[in-house]
């Protein structure tokens, strides 16, 4: 049962790391790079907060926004002159996360910070007890799971999005505000990332570079995810369920490289994705 429940809490802390990503891809076409650094913003904002005695989900809330306004700067300042020219926001993305996290090294140092873990307990789950806080988090991904297909599926918002994803033209040519959409879209992807940075603090150290091991696989869930929800939730599935199983029957060292081998080996295979559409 630890196993299992192991493999549960690996898929939804990529899950919830993955969704800022895919939001922006899937909408903008842009390959987010700085998104490391817009969860190093939100650790650390939930850092400075829980320094200040502040509650650890206001601490959340905080990191979330702290992250959205970074978000906002960068999007006016240099993403909006580099759409449709995916090189140039490929290599502008990763400049931008190094920039914050030298800034994050200048302001905070290279030791490692703790946030506060919200709950220090044990679940028993059929007989095995387990990490309460790491619980919640398979919770909270799967909500976000549901919450955004929900949005996608049934509200007007979501009609919008799917319209600029299959002709932005003709989505200006109705009116469609694209340009305000993109940027509300990025801003919302950097929202996503603040807020699992802040969320996934409490269970790992904390130093400018701490999203970097947990921003890697979710590139690689992203690319699995074909721009549909399902694909990408497959997609975490499969490789959080690889990496956890590896390190527990191998060798953990590995399971890394492992993770790289089996998304290389279904991306040949299904080079559109995890999931297609009938013809």
């Amino acid at each position: 049962m630890t196993l299992l429940l192991d493999v549960l809490t690996s898929i939804g802390i990529l899950t919830i790391v993955v969704l800022g990503l895919a939001i922006v891809l899937g909408v903008l076409d842009v390959i987010n790079l700085a998104h490391t650094g817009f969860m190093g913003i939100g650790v650390y904002a939930a850092v400075v907060a829980h320094e200040h005695g502040w509650p650890f989900w206001l601490g959340v809330v905080v990191a979330a926004i702290a992250a959205a306004v970074a978000g906002l700067v960068v999007e006016v300042l240099v993403i909006r002159r580099l759409y449709d020219r995916p090189l140039e926001t490929i290599l502008a993305t990763w400049g931008i996360s190094l920039i914050i996290v030298q800034l994050i090294t200048l302001a905070f140092g290279h030791n490692n910070r703790a946030v506060g873990q919200p709950l220090a307990t044990a679940t028993s789950v059929f007989g095995t007890p387990y990490s309460t806080y790491r619980l919640v988090l398979v919770i909270i991904a799967a909500v976000l799971v549901v919450g955004l297909a929900l949005l996608i599926r049934f509200t007007r918002v979501g009609l919008t999005v799917r319209m600029i994803q299959a002709n932005q033209d003709l989505a200006r040519g109705l009116g469609i505000r694209v340009s305000f959409l993109r940027a509300s879209t990025f801003v919302v992807g950097c929202a996503l990332a603040g807020f699992a940075g802040a969320l996934l603090g409490p269970t790992q150290a904390i130093n400018p570079n701490y999203a970097v091991s947990l921003v890697a696989t979710a590139f690689l869930a992203v690319l699995l995810a074909g721009r549909h929800l399902s694909g990408l939730v497959l997609g975490c599935v499969i490789l959080g369920a690889v990496q956890v199983l590896f390190a527990r029957w191998a060798n953990p060292v590995y399971s890394s490289a492992v993770v790289v081998g089996v998304a290389v080996v279904l991306l040949r295979i299904f080079p559109e994705g995890l999931t297609w559409r009938r013809a």
